[in-house]
Parts: C-alpha cells; sequence; structure tokens
C-alpha cells in the first residue's frame, strides 16, 4: 500500500490556494523564495493534518494519546521546487483560515523524509497515513506515520533527539524526547534547567 495522504475538507486547499495567489498578486510574501514565485508556477502537494503536544504532556510521560488535532499543512512549489509550507488552522468558529506561509529547514527536512519513508518495507505491507507531529517547546517536528498496526515517528532536522529522518516506534520516539525534558526537573543553577532547544 502506498503513503495515504489525507484529504482536508475541500474549503483548506480552497482558502490556502486563495491566499497563495493573493500574496503573490500583491506582493505580499516577506521571505525570499515566495517574493521571487510566479503566481502561475505556483502550486500545493502533500496535504497533511498538523498535531500539538505541550511541554506537559510530554513531561507527564504523553504519547500520541496526548496529540491534539491541529491544522492542515501542504508543501508550496514553484514550478515543481519545493520553497514552502502553508498552513491552515480552525478558528473557534470550525471554518478554517491561512495561519502561515513557512520557509525554513523543516520544509525541506519534510521533503526528504517523505520520499525516504515512501521506501520503507513497513510502508507497502501495511500502508500508512501521513501526518505531522509538532512540540513547540521542544522545537520538535516529525513526520507521524499512522496505522491500525503501528506508529511510526520520524523526526524532521534539526530535531533535539537526532535520529533526523530515520523512522522509529513511537515508544522509542517519546521516550528519547523525554530525555530532553528532564533536565528541567533536576536542580542545578538557572542556564542548566529548561529544556535544551536547539
Amino acid at each position: 500500500m502506498p503513503l495515504h495522504l489525507p484529504e482536508p475538507p475541500q474549503v483548506v486547499p480552497d482558502r490556502i490556494r486563495t491566499k497563495l495567489h493573493e500574496f503573490a498578486d500583491g506582493k505580499k510574501f516577506s521571505t525570499k523564495a515566495l517574493r521571487g514565485a510566479r503566481k502561475e508556477q505556483l502550486d500545493m502537494s502533500t496535504p497533511h493534518r498538523v498535531y500539538t503536544m505541550s511541554l506537559d504532556d510530554v513531561a507527564s510521560g504523553g504519547g500520541l494519546d496526548r496529540a491534539r488535532a491541529g491544522g492542515w499543512r501542504y508543501l508550496i512549489e514553484d514550478g515543481g521546487q519545493l520553497i514552502a509550507s502553508a498552513e491552515a488552522t480552525q478558528t473557534a468558529d470550525g471554518e478554517f483560515e491561512l495561519s502561515q506561509f513557512t520557509e525554513g529547514p523543516f520544509v525541506a527536512a519534510t521533503d526528504k523524509a517523505v520520499k525516504a519513508v515512501r521506501k520503507l518495507p513497513a510502508l507497502v505491507a501495511d500502508g500508512f497515513e501521513l501526518r505531522l507531529l509538532r512540540v513547540p517547546a521542544l522545537y520538535m517536528m516529525a513526520l507521524w506515520l499512522h496505522s491500525a498496526a503501528a506508529d511510526l515517528m520520524v523526526p524532521l532536522a534539526p530535531s533535539p533527539i537526532g535520529k533526523d529522518g530515520k523512522a522509529m516506534p513511537a515508544a522509542e520516539f517519546f521516550g528519547d524526547l523525554a530525555g530532553e525534558v528532564r533536565p528541567a526537573a533536576q536542580p542545578g543553577p538557572p542556564e542548566a534547567q529548561g529544556p535544551r532547544i536547539p
């Protein structure tokens, strides 16, 4: 089975595409690659749901059961070349609105990791749905490959636990991540406390 890309509500890609073209027409982009892109060459790919966990979730030993579904994320291409990502989040009234366009290391890392996981033997056997897990307090993002049989995590570079691009069982991932939080509970000088953030 191939990697499954979930289908967001149609309003999500519609809103992102509208804003993408509106920003391009009005020259509103502030980041280099998007600012230099031509509207007619901009395209969206690789939709995936974004889930978030807090530092407390990780510190208390929580796993994927603590992950909260948030918005939807797409990769943005200019003439077939990856340049950015776009994310839409749900508002209090249940609507989806564009929340951000982003360029940076996590964009390229997402693309690289998706290409790598498509070759995993487990993917062929079981099939996985592509998701993204974010732990903002640790500057951590990881692909979350979900199936009924298993959950695999793929840390995206730069990752506080290393293992960038390596698929691992969720239990191993959260064990490593908890190790980044434990120093915060240890007594010591102020500079030694808190999660280590790259």
